[in-house]
């Protein structure tokens, strides 16, 4: 069975053959936003998918001493790619670690519990800074039957993502900058 890192393989392969390295390169831009892999995960990968019969290589005269394999996707990988991208995904366990955080944060010190918040919200928002400018890059969305709408659809998730939690922790620094007010801030004296 393939695992879901080689069928990210198998769309970068879609778009055009490549070497391992380039394989990696493509799965930093634009891949990253949404699925993360290193170099030893990606060949490892590879030998399986060509074990199967998914991709195959061409072995090419490289830079150094070492010759390069360069992939490509076979009609196998191709009808196997096409049938995984309209099944449902896999069930996954949710796991963040800044929500598990924050349901212990009453065990901690607020202020630095809001510091955290803080370099969250400020990294959030850098984030969604230079996906908002990929956006202006894109001008209108591509066609659906362009290669490029995968990219920016995929782009338009991460911009609601950064948005969203960008929202959530300025929440969370408000909240938690309100709690650590002086007590005789907090409260207004009564007008006579």
């Amino acid at each position: 069975m393939t695992s879901t890192l080689g069928f990210a393989i198998l769309a970068v392969l879609a778009r055009g053959d490549r070497t391992g390295y380039d394989i990696a390169a493509a799965m930093r831009r634009p891949v990253s936003y949404f699925w993360t892999a290193g170099h030893s995960q990606i060949h490892a990968e590879l030998q399986k998918l060509s074990a199967g019969g998914l991709v195959a290589f061409e072995t090419r005269h490289g830079p150094g001493p070492q010759d390069k394999k360069v992939y490509r996707l076979t009609s196998e990988g191709g009808d196997a790619l096409r049938a995984w991208i309209t099944e449902p995904p896999r069930e996954r366990p949710e796991r963040d670690e800044l929500v598990l955080k924050t349901y212990a944060s009453w065990l901690a010190d607020p202020e630095l519990v809001r510091r955290l918040f803080a370099e969250q919200l400020r990294a959030h928002e850098e984030r969604l800074a230079e996906y908002e400018r990929e956006e202006e890059l894109f001008g209108a969305p591509p066609d659906p039957g362009d290669p490029r709408f995968g990219n920016y659809a995929a782009l338009r998730c991460g911009l609601g993502y950064e948005r969203h939690r960008a929202e959530w922790c300025r929440w969370m620094v408000g909240q938690l900058s309100a709690s650590l007010k002086p007590s005789w801030e907090a409260v207004k004296p009564s007008e006579p």
